[in-house]
């Protein structure tokens, strides 16, 4: 368990569109009728698609999400089921920052809660991770009992109150304290190996 949480760490999650269907049913055929010819060519019924977005670390916690959520939400399994296609989702603009809400569900131990939050990032999974991060904090909630059921982009002006600190504008860019700063030597005259002083780097 903890290689797995290990595993999940370093790859990251993923967002993914899985889709899925009850098998179609084989219909049986009466061999004593059908040679009479009493038997009427039946068309077997097509069963509906379900479509679903997942966010996992790989396609094989993709599949085994779709059917536990599919199950809930159906009376189908992944005994009489299968899957059509998983196609990954990617980001349209990656390099551009923006603010994500998300509808959640999650089993307490106290019972089912509702809850909206609001995060800000360049990707949706980004914002999903962090979510996952803050949920586990600050409730100890696990990642295997957190549904989300929705999630859209904020515009900045319609942020929440907790993210528009965070937000600059033209006339007010958002300032960061560079907390971190090497002296580099003027030029390569300068440079030594050896200080008589230990350099301070926090300011």
């Amino acid at each position: 368990a903890i290689l797995l949480q290990r595993c999940e760490a370093e790859m990251g999650y993923h967002h993914y569109e899985v889709i899925g269907r009850r098998k179609p049913k084989d219909i049986k055929v009466d061999l004593e009728l059908e040679l009479k010819g009493e038997v009427k060519n039946e068309e077997p019924e097509e069963p509906k698609i379900y479509r679903m977005k997942i966010f996992a670390p790989n396609t094989v916690v993709a599949r085994s999400r779709f059917w536990y959520f599919l199950s809930k939400l159906k009376k189908i399994k992944r005994a009489n089921g299968e899957i059509i296609a998983i196609n990954e989702i990617f980001e349209k603009q990656p390099n551009q920052i923006k603010n994500f809400g998300m509808w959640l569900r999650y089993d307490s131990r106290s019972g089912t809660h509702n809850m909206y939050k609001e995060f800000r990032d360049t990707h949706l999974t980004g914002a999903v991770e962090k979510m996952y991060a803050e949920l586990a904090s600050r409730h100890r909630c696990r990642k295997s009992s957190i549904q989300i059921i929705k999630t859209c982009v904020v515009e900045d002006k319609d942020a929440s109150s907790r993210l528009q600190p965070y937000i600059g504008t033209k006339d007010t860019p958002t300032e960061f304290a560079l907390l971190h700063r090497i002296a580099r030597p003027s030029s390569k005259s300068n440079k030594t190996v050896y200080k008589a002083h230990r350099p301070s780097t926090f300011f």
